[in-house]
């Protein structure tokens, strides 16, 4: 009886052990502090200011992996974006409440009742994922594949001056409606956002915001094969019975090879209408190769319209970024892109700039950059990222940047 007792204690303590062995978890406090002073000028006008995301984007978050056993792992990631200078959580450009619009239409149309209530606080990610040899299965917030993949290039070290500084102006709808179309942004806005049954009151699952750059809903990732994958992406299914299945929703999808050098992505995203048209699309082709010291990043992304936005037209983007890392510290980068109307070629935008970053730590980067933007035809954009556009058509903008960025 005795040795019974001891083996059963054995089996138990053997079985908490593989329990607690299978269980096993770590949990992280992560985030990216970035500010920029930045500088532009245009027409004799100078404009002096400071962003959280110029270069790049600042925000912190908290993220947790278990193994599960059987090779499979179960994770989550919260994220939250920081604006520096007042210390606000998430901004108007990624959260759904979009408070700081002035714009009352623009607000009704991107806000749910009572969002002042409800902020998405952790408005870059809010997911859970299970991975395993299967591949990764990811559902909640997060980002568009389509702008995942638009970083790969990464013609300038950062957002500003770069390829990302011509995608942003792409896959932001009111962007694009106020500065390349024309279209008046509450016409855009009710078209795109609204709803078949109450227009204007329906908030798009993947249009949290104004920008495209994230996605509530669903993705699978496959395992890598010899450095390729492909990911797929959709949004949250719809629930209203007088919308149609696919109004107001979209989708994504990524192909990536990364491997011997290079870093190549093949991706785009469908955004639907208020009558379930695909009304917002974005296809895009790029990426980076690295020899040695030197490394060239290429993207072309291409932006078309239809159904609530049939009244435009579209802008297509090309950069091409060379860098040359001077030692393990400093990096220098030169850009060129542009941005032109797929319709009115007269409408064009050419951006070119120089940027340099020096690592004080390997968590501790200073930057600095010089660049100019040529605004043509109907453009008034700029070459910083999120940054003051000209208030005048096709002038010329310059700019000059400076910051330091943090990580932990």
């Amino acid at each position: 009886m005795k040795k019974t007792l001891v083996a059963i204690a054995s089996l138990a303590a053997l079985g908490a052990l593989s329990t607690s062995a299978m269980a096993q978890s770590s949990m992280t406090i992560y985030g990216n502090l970035d500010q920029t002073l930045y500088n532009s000028s245009q027409g004799g006008k100078t404009a002096t200011s400071t962003a959280s995301n110029a270069n790049s984007s600042s925000y912190w978050g908290i993220t947790s992996t278990e193994d599960i056993g059987g090779g499979m792992k179960a994770s989550f990631d919260l994220r939250s974006e920081i604006t520096l200078m007042t210390g606000q959580a998430a901004s108007t450009t990624t959260s759904a409440t979009n408070a700081g619009a002035t714009n009352t239409a623009a607000v009704t149309q991107n806000t749910v009742t009572n969002a002042g209530d409800k902020p998405a606080f952790f408005n870059r990610n809010a997911f859970v994922q299970l991975e395993g040899g299967f591949g990764a299965i990811k559902a909640g917030r997060q980002e568009d594949l389509w702008w995942t993949a638009q970083n790969a290039p990464n013609t300038s070290g950062g957002a500003s001056y770069g390829f990302g500084n011509l995608t942003a102006m792409q896959n932001n709808a009111s962007n694009y409606s106020s500065l390349v179309s024309g279209i008046a942004n509450n016409t855009a806005y009710t078209g795109f956002a609204g709803s078949a049954s109450a227009a204007g009151t329906n908030v798009n699952p993947t249009f949290m915001g104004t920008a495209e750059a994230y996605m509530g809903g669903f993705a699978y990732t496959t395992p890598s094969f010899s450095g390729f994958k492909a990911a797929y992406q959709i949004g949250v299914p719809k629930v209203s019975y007088n919308d149609a299945g696919s109004a107001n929703n979209g989708y994504a999808y990524s192909l990536m090879y990364d491997g011997m050098g290079a870093s190549v992505r093949v991706a785009g995203n469908v955004k639907n209408d208020y009558s379930g048209t695909a009304a917002f699309k974005q296809q895009l082709v790029g990426g980076a190769y690295t020899m040695g010291q030197w490394r060239l990043g290429v993207g072309y992304n291409k932006m078309t319209t239809a159904g609530a936005f049939a009244n435009g037209d579209g802008t297509t983007a090309v950069g091409l970024g060379l860098g040359y890392s001077v030692s393990s510290q400093l990096t220098l980068n030169a850009a060129y892109g542009t941005l032109t109307d797929n319709v009115v070629a007269a409408n064009k935008f050419t951006q070119t700039g120089v940027t340099a970053y020096y690592k004080l730590s390997p968590r501790s980067t200073v930057y600095a950059g010089i660049g100019s933007g040529k605004n043509e035809g109907q453009m008034k954009q700029t070459p910083i990222y999120a940054g003051a556009g000209t208030d005048t058509l096709g002038a010329t903008v310059n700019a000059y940047s400076m910051g330091i960025k943090h990580t932990f």
